[in-house]
């Protein structure tokens, strides 16, 4: 997906205001710098530190009051959907943690009933898009890049054939989600690859109108994951 940022010196502002918050250089509940601070000390103008901070604003991580200035919010008021802010954490924050668990399990109860639906109400172009996504998921090579396209084209395209159009809706959960298990989770060297076997078990049921099974092959295989998000909590508690 394309990024909603802003481009050129815009977006770098935002980019770096976004990871000096994101990985507690100001910390939740912090004022920040004043503007003619952050001016100087980030060498842009005026206009693109405004423009930068509504766009932080946009996102939940900023509140501004003339009362007691820009001040960061509590974690609870972030999008933590949003691939932006996910992307500004450092892959060791321990909120990397937390993200990746939760959203996991939101996965395993989200994408199981979307797997049913989209067997009983895919078109046959939707069906094909599912079955080559999960043909063309090959982990053993390595090439991390081609297996996220593939995985992303294959769980967006089953939210799509839900029909449902809040379901749709859902479809930046799952692209964080996803992005949050390749970063954080997925080839990490302690577990297991993407499963191409799971994903042609789904895209075999969906493509042959089974409801029942297209759910059930969706909860084992991410199952998976939930097993790989359970770890990756337990090595951080310990």
């Amino acid at each position: 997906m394309a990024s909603p940022l802003p481009t050129g010196v815009a977006r770098e502002t935002v980019d770096t205001l976004g990871r000096w918050i994101a990985n507690d250089r100001f910390p939740p509940g912090g004022v920040i710098p004043t503007e003619p601070q952050l001016v100087e000390t980030l060498g842009v103008s005026r206009t693109t530190l405004r423009d930068a901070i509504k766009v932080l604003s946009g996102k939940g991580l900023l509140r501004t009051a003339r009362r007691y200035g820009t001040r960061v919010t509590p974690v609870d008021e972030w999008n933590l959907l949003d691939g932006d802010v996910v992307a500004w954490h450092q892959a060791d924050h321990p909120r990397m943690r937390r993200i990746f668990a939760e959203t996991t399990e939101v996965r395993t109860i989200l994408e199981p009933a979307a797997a049913e639906l989209a067997a009983h109400r895919a078109t046959e172009a939707q069906r094909a898009v599912i079955l080559d996504a999960a043909r063309t998921m090959h982990p053993e090579t390595g090439d991390v890049a081609a297996l996220f396209r593939a995985d992303c084209a294959f769980h967006v395209t089953i939210l799509e054939a839900t029909q449902n159009q809040v379901m749709q809706q859902m479809r930046q959960l799952i692209l964080t989600t996803l992005r949050v298990s390749y970063e954080y989770g997925v080839m990490r060297p302690a577990h297991d690859p993407v499963s191409r076997a799971g994903h042609l078990k789904v895209a075999e049921a969906i493509a042959g109108r089974d409801g029942p099974a297209a759910r059930a092959a969706m909860s084992t295989m991410l199952s998976r994951n939930a097993r790989m998000a359970a770890s990756y909590w337990n090595e951080a508690a310990g």
